[in-house]
């Protein structure tokens, strides 16, 4: 999908905003003994009660508004009554907000997609430079979403983060571009692939790579969605959904204390 209109942009930008309003509130309740389910019930309240839906609930039959993927899950971890967090664990969080919003007779779905690895209390510092690194590419990877620069652009930077500092990279998940059906083309890897697709004004895609302390391979575990890494080390996992521009790509899931 290109964005043409400024109905489209605001669009973007209202459901943008409201996806980090909400990742940033439920982060904030991050602690040992909460459990995934709780994080769930307020992050769907809160997109509620701002007169959007949840994205990720019902996609594909998933069964909850978040994803929270803790330790070596790397995404698409399903929240659970019975999972209550504990100190020195690390949590993705990872939601969407849809508002359905008229255009020109039809009713288009404007979706804001992102996600944060959190601590849980206090880690090892290993773990937090995990985290940062990988937070650091995401930036990266922002900074290369300029209208004429290439897929491989985004994914080297964030892939130069990783190779420094010895991380594994996710293979088989990636970025994607976002519009009514959700996840749309182009796929976008975290590693140069020699892609050549260029990025144009008004597309919107979400960024997000997933770093490893261990390996590069992961698996997927029996319930069909949960990826795990292979090897069971740590995992992070950042994501921001960007509008390309003329000039500076604009970030719309920028959270409201967050300095990019």
């Amino acid at each position: 999908m290109i964005v043409t209109t400024d109905l489209q942009i605001d669009s973007f930008k209202k459901a943008g905003q409201l996806a980090g309003q909400v990742l940033e509130a439920t982060s904030k309740l991050v602690k040992p003994g909460i459990t995934t389910w709780e994080l769930d019930e307020f992050a769907e309240k809160m997109i509620r009660d701002a007169g959007a839906i949840p994205t990720f609930k019902g996609y594909r039959k998933f069964p909850a508004t978040i994803c929270v993927s803790i330790n070596e899950e790397v995404v698409h971890g399903i929240p659970s009554r019975n999972r209550a967090l504990k100190e020195g664990d690390v949590i993705s969080i990872d939601l969407g907000a849809t508002f359905k919003i008229g255009d020109n007779g039809k009713t288009m779905d404007y979706i804001g997609d992102t996600a944060i690895t959190v601590a849980v209390g206090e880690i090892n510092p290993r773990l937090q430079k995990l985290l940062d690194d990988t937070r650091k590419s995401l930036y990266a990877g922002i900074k290369a979403c300029l209208a004429g620069n290439t897929l491989d652009d985004i994914g080297g930077a964030i892939e130069d983060i990783a190779r420094e500092n010895l991380y594994g990279i996710v293979r088989d998940y990636g970025g994607h571009g976002i519009g009514p059906n959700y996840h749309e083309d182009p796929l976008i890897f975290n590693y140069r692939t020699g892609s050549k697709v260029k990025l144009k004004p008004g597309m919107v895609i979400a960024i997000e790579p997933m770093f490893n302390q261990g390996g590069d391979r992961v698996r997927l575990k029996q319930d069909g969605w949960t990826v795990v890494t292979q090897d069971y080390k740590p995992s992070a996992h950042f994501e921001h959904s960007i509008l390309v521009t003329e000039g500076e790509p604009y970030v719309l899931t920028q959270r409201p204390s967050e300095v990019i």
